[in-house]
């Protein structure tokens, strides 16, 4: 027991350690690694798990996502106003340190289970496959924030500080692109051991993620169009299925709909992001419907649905997805706010805890991925019939028209409608924006008359650490 208590212990200082490093300025962690470290199986499970958590820190963001797009409005307490308002500077960005400090854990792992002998191969290729992923899913979200970033890929083992130019794109998706096969080739098993990690259908989901965005941001185009329709194809056919009712997908935990999760729970994380949507219990109190509403103590009210969101949501009535997609806070019968109702979180004796699942990818979200994909190949028949699917679980009327224009915007129309605060907004409309299906400096209120670039700018700390490093254009 006390030799398990030390090897957590040393595991939480070693990923703290790396949180805080400076890109890469990284002390020499091998010495203290190897000393109680990678001496049998259970410590690779252990470090994954922590590699994990990290992960999940990284995707409960709404800066990244939600927040530059068109969805959200200022509640009563707007905590997180310059990326609302597209006033990105290097001085205000975010940091980037810590993404590459999970990525340094992704590399330390695979350098270390290398040479490792498993009892079982399949486990060792089970932990190396998610490591894999992980390494792709975490540069798949930093180059859709920053564009070009520095490729690491081996473990910084020297106190001596390395520098990093930033890669170019292309080189960067040709890694993600490269892990990814990797992680198909190694996985044991086709279907879901435990939808709180990585699984074969769920890097099918990422490969469809990251083949839609180099198809349009990059310029890919048909042959990135086509690979995502066939990763989506080998999800279908995982056995996920669309649940009847819309709510149940964010109150049952792993359900049949989800096919990649993070796990949430009061005792253990808790989401940040989800509680800047909650009102405050005593700001609220006196609604008509407060006992309705997601209130609670630490609520932040930081963030309600925009004009441009409740014209969107509310397009067609009878939509089964709007009482919970949203809920006004009534007085006398007038609403002053729409709150956000998706994650409402639970209801406990003390406080509302923002503890939902997040879920990072589900069948609908796939379903109207590969409905785009066949819009932007000007293949309608199959679009609508994807789209459909949708739309028939929410109640509302299929789809008919099939110019491509019309047909590309109502499936972005529909992705904002179904996908509300799912952390896929701001994506979205990149690549909308990229195929000309909306000019995003007219279409998003907060970028109108703006020249904010669409790609963040490096921070300024970071430049300062690594003279080989060049801000991004428009900075």
């Amino acid at each position: 027991m006390r030799t398990k208590i030390i090897k957590y212990a040393t595991l939480v200082l070693i990923l703290t350690l790396m949180s805080c490093e400076k890109l890469l300025d990284v002390k020499q962690e091998s010495s203290i690694t190897d000393q109680v470290y990678w001496q049998n199986e259970g410590d690779f499970y252990t470090y994954l798990n922590g590699i994990y958590a990290r992960f999940r820190s990284h995707i409960d963001y709404f800066p990244f996502s939600e927040e530059r797009g068109d969805m959200l409005a200022q509640g009563y307490n707007a905590r997180f106003s310059n990326y609302w308002a597209q006033s990105i500077t290097p001085g205000n960005s975010v940091d980037w340190t810590t993404y590459y400090g999970t990525i340094g854990n992704v590399n330390l792992l695979l350098s270390k289970i290398e040479p490792f002998v498993f009892s079982n191969p399949d486990t060792k290729n089970r932990i190396e496959a998610e490591a894999h992923a992980l390494r792709a899913a975490v540069y798949l979200y930093i180059a859709r924030v920053w564009g070009d970033v520095p490729l690491v890929l081996e473990p910084v083992l020297s106190a001596k500080n390395p520098l990093y130019k930033r890669s170019p794109a292309s080189d960067v998706f040709a890694q993600i692109n490269d892990d990814i096969a990797q992680a198909l080739s190694l996985f044991p098993e086709d279907t879901y051991v435990n939808k709180y990690k990585f699984s074969k259908p769920a890097v099918y989901a990422l490969l469809a993620d990251v083949k839609m965005w180099t198809g349009t941001v990059l310029g890919g185009g048909s042959t990135d169009f086509n690979a995502a329709i066939d990763a989506i194809t080998n999800i279908e056919d995982s056995g996920v299925s669309l649940l009847p009712t819309f709510g149940d997908i964010f109150d049952t935990k792993k359900n049949n709909e989800i096919i990649f999760s993070f796990y949430l729970n009061r005792s253990e994380y808790t989401s940040g992001q989800i509680n800047t949507c909650f009102p405050r219990y005593d700001t609220s109190f006196g609604a008509d419907n407060y006992a309705d509403l997601p209130a609670a103590i630490a609520g932040q009210a930081g963030f309600v649905l925009s004009p441009q969101a409740l014209t969107l949501i509310n397009t067609y009535p009878g939509d089964k997805r709007v009482s919970r997609t949203y809920i006004a806070e009534l007085y006398s019968g007038v609403p002053r706010y729409y709150w956000p109702n998706k994650y409402r979180g639970t209801k406990y004796a003390d406080d509302r805890i923002a503890d939902n699942d997040i879920i990072l990818y589900r069948l609908a979200d796939m379903l109207l991925l590969k409905a785009e994909a066949y819009a932007d190949l000007n293949d309608p028949t199959n679009a609508l019939k994807y789209l459909n699917m949708v739309r028939t679980r929410a109640g509302i009327p299929e789809y008919t028209e099939t110019t491509q224009t019309l047909l590309q915007r109502e499936i972005l129309d529909e992705r904002g409608r179904e996908l509300f605060t799912e952390m896929k907004r701001w994506y979205d409309l990149r690549r909308a924006g990229a195929m000309g299906v909306v000019d995003l400096y007219q279409y998003i209120p907060n970028l109108v008359g703006k020249t904010t670039p669409l790609y963040w700018a490096v921070q300024t700390n970071v430049m300062a650490k690594d003279s080989l490093l060049i801000q991004t254009a428009g900075y």
